[in-house]
């Protein structure tokens, strides 16, 4: 699925954060991505959809170059969730739409009133209207509702960049086990940043390590 070839860079050139990075991801792997704050872990993800651009190397995307598709969609194709959620001063439906209010959804048919609620569900999220202010979540909610925004656009992998750092520990076990279940029963290909001791039930990962601008694998 993504194959990083001698991949440089550094957001100031002189000082490069990844130093000559090679990878192969297989399509449907779940992957952990370890190292020390700082190592250029969260960079790596940003290289991998296209949010930053290599000085020196080649990503690509199914044998592809990255640069050769069209951001838009490969963002939504491989899918990037960030530490800190984002949410719109705007009701918790308006939210998980969002993605397709844009143009590129354009003929996309929306998420029905029932599917919405199932995750809501699934997430334990099922006291919470779809009216609700999602600005007035929680922050371990707020993340719950930012992972199924994720999942209704359907992406082929899914890139989570401490998904749970913040959150308590109810709703880091279950963002946890859904990417876990998403991992084995849909065959998304995830890529999990973690400080913690995580270690996942589901799947079996494989764990590479981020330090000093190289990348390591260890055993799982």
């Amino acid at each position: 699925m993504f194959t990083l070839r001698d991949v440089t860079f550094g957001y100031i050139e002189a000082r490069p954060v990844l130093k000559d990075i090679s990878l192969h991801v297989e399509e449907g792997q779940f992957i952990l991505l370890q190292g020390p704050s700082g190592s250029g872990k969260s960079t790596l993800l940003h290289l991998l959809n296209g949010l930053a651009v290599p000085q020196r190397g080649e990503v690509l995307f199914k044998d592809r170059p990255l640069a050769s598709y069209d951001a838009t969609w490969l963002r939504r194709r491989v899918v990037y969730l960030q530490q800190t959620p984002v949410m719109l001063d705007a009701s918790v439906r308006e939210n998980l739409l969002l993605p397709f209010r844009f143009r590129s959804a354009r003929g996309e048919r929306l998420p029905t009133e029932d599917l919405l609620q199932d995750y809501l569900h699934t997430f334990l999220l099922g006291e919470i209207s779809l009216e609700a202010n999602a600005r007035e979540l929680s922050v371990g909610q707020k993340q719950r509702l930012a992972l199924i925004r994720a999942l209704l656009l359907a992406p082929e992998a899914l890139l989570l960049d401490e998904p749970t750092a913040s959150l308590d520990r109810e709703s880091r076990e279950i963002v946890e086990a859904r990417a876990e279940a998403l991992n084995a029963e849909q065959g998304v290909t995830v890529i999990m940043i973690s400080h913690t001791d995580y270690v996942p039930r589901l799947v079996k990962p494989r764990v590479l390590v981020l330090e000093h601008g190289t990348l390591r694998e260890v055993a799982a």
